[in-house]
């Protein structure tokens, strides 16, 4: 049984399905989609079969999801690995105040 997503992915797949030039996606097309990804992967993680269903549940046959689902897949690993290899940045350095200018002790010259 697929696991149900929460109203806001559910909102940007249903987007994305119903407005998808199905023969060949187009530019917005797939911005929609990459939005769904992104939050999905920030907020709701889904399963491939449960993003499969309800792409299917809004209209498209399993041969018009099954790209998309397999793109979701390797988006979602992807990201995982970028978000486990990349370092964490560093804290900024912050500016050392200076120290009042030393005189240098040492030898007078006599004159």
């Amino acid at each position: 049984m697929p696991e149900t997503m929460d109203l806001e992915a559910r909102r940007l797949l249903t987007a994305f399905a119903t407005t998808l030039t199905r023969l060949a996606p187009q530019p917005l097309d797939w911005q929609r989609f990459y939005e769904f990804v992104l939050y999905a992967f920030r907020h709701a993680p889904q399963t491939a079969e449960a993003v499969g269903h309800a792409l299917v549940q809004d209209g498209l046959a399993w041969e018009e999801a099954e790209p998309f689902v397999l793109f979701y897949t390797r988006a979602i690993e992807l990201l995982e690995l970028e978000l486990v290899t990349t370092p964490p940045p560093r804290a900024p350095r912050t500016k050392r105040t200076p120290t009042p200018a030393r005189r240098k002790r040492g030898r007078r010259s006599v004159r």
